[in-house]
C-alpha cells in the first residue's frame, strides 16, 4: 500500500503536544539565534552607515555575509526541533553544533539559500529608501521642519489641510512600504521551498556533498510545495494577531511554527525514505 503523508491538520496537532513538552528549551533556542542575528547585523549598520550610495552598498554585502554566517546556526536549531520532535533531550549548546559539522558545506547551502532571498528582497531596499526620502519631504515629519511638529504638539495650530495632505502622503508611502513587502517576502517564500528540507539534511546526510543535498532537497520537495507553502500561510492568522499583542504571542507562535515545519520533513522523509538512496559523493 503507498504510503500517505500526514495532513497538515495532522502536523499541527502534534507539533502542538511536542511545543507544550519542550517549550522552554525552544524558546532558548530560537531567542538565542535571533539575539546573536540582531546583535550582528546591528554591528554592521553602526560600522557601515548607509547614508551614502557606498555606505549603502557595503552594508548591503556584509548584512549578506552575516546571514551567510547565520545558516550554521540555522542547522543548529534544525538539531534542537529534530531531537525535540523525536523525544530526545536536547541543550542550548546544540544551537552550535552546525560548528561541529562541514562548515564550509553550510555555508554554500546557505549562501544559496540567502542569494535567492537578497534577491528578492532588492525592490524592498529600493522602497525602504523611497519612503525615508518621502518622509524627508514632508515638512512636518521632516528633521528641517521638526519646529511644526512640535509646535502641534504643543498645542499650537497647523493648518488643517497641510496636515492632512502630510498624512495621507505618509500613509499612502507605508502603504506602498508595506505591499512591497509582503509581495518581495511571498516570492521568497515560494523559490526557497525547494531547499527547505536543506538544514535538516545536512544533518541526517552529513556524507553528502552541498551540491548533492540541494539536488535532493528539490526532489523531496517535488509534489510537496504547495503543501508547505499552505502550512505557513495557516501560520499567517496567529503571526498578525502578535502585532496586537506586543509579539508577546511569538513566545507560543514561532517555536509552535518551527516544531510543525520540522515535522513536516520528518514526514515527507519517512514517506520517500524508500525512493531515496544515498548517492556516490
Amino acid at each position: 500500500m503507498q504510503p500517505q503523508y500526514k495532513s497538515n491538520s495532522e502536523i499541527k496537532f502534534l507539533a502542538r503536544m511536542q511545543t507544550g513538552q519542550y517549550l522552554g528549551i525552544l524558546i532558548g533556542t530560537i531567542l538565542l539565534k535571533f539575539i546573536i542575528s540582531f546583535l550582528a547585523v546591528d554591528l554592521v549598520s553602526a560600522l557601515i552607515p548607509t547614508n551614502t550610495t557606498i555606505g549603502f552598498v557595503f552594508n548591503y554585502i556584509f548584512v549578506f555575509i552575516v546571514q551567510v554566517i547565520v545558516s550554521v546556526l540555522n542547522v543548529g536549531a534544525a538539531f534542537v526541533f529534530l531531537k525535540s520532535a523525536c523525544n530526545m533531550p536536547s541543550a542550548i549548546k546544540d544551537l552550535f553544533c552546525g560548528f561541529q559539522q562541514d562548515i564550509v558545506k553550510i555555508l554554500k547551502i546557505g549562501a544559496v539559500i540567502a542569494v535567492i532571498e537578497s534577491i528578492c528582497m532588492i525592490p524592498l531596499e529600493i522602497a525602504s529608501v523611497q519612503y525615508l526620502n518621502v518622509i524627508n519631504s514632508i515638512p512636518l515629519f521632516a528633521g528641517s521642519g521638526g519646529t511644526d511638529l512640535r509646535a502641534l504638539l504643543a498645542g499650537s495650530t497647523v493648518d488643517s489641510y497641510e496636515l492632512l495632505e502630510s498624512y495621507s502622503i505618509l500613509y499612502n508611502a507605508m502603504m506602498k512600504f508595506y505591499l512591497i513587502m509582503f509581495v518581495c517576502a511571498v516570492i521568497s517564500l515560494i523559490l526557497t521551498l525547494p531547499f527547505f528540507p536543506a538544514f535538516y539534511m545536512i544533518l541526517d546526510f552529513p556524507n553528502w556533498s552541498a551540491t548533492t543535498i540541494l539536488k535532493k532537497s528539490f526532489e523531496v520537495m517535488s509534489g510537496n510545495k504547495l503543501r508547505l507553502f499552505l502550512l505557513y500561510v495557516s501560520f499567517l492568522p496567529a503571526l498578525v494577531l502578535s502585532i496586537f499583542t506586543c509579539c508577546i504571542t511569538l513566545i507560543w507562535v514561532l517555536p509552535y511554527m518551527n516544531m510543525a515545519l520540522t515535522n513536516f520533513y520528518l514526514d515527507i522523509m519517512s514517506v520517500r525514505n524508500k525512493t531515496i538512496t544515498s548517492p556516490i559523493v
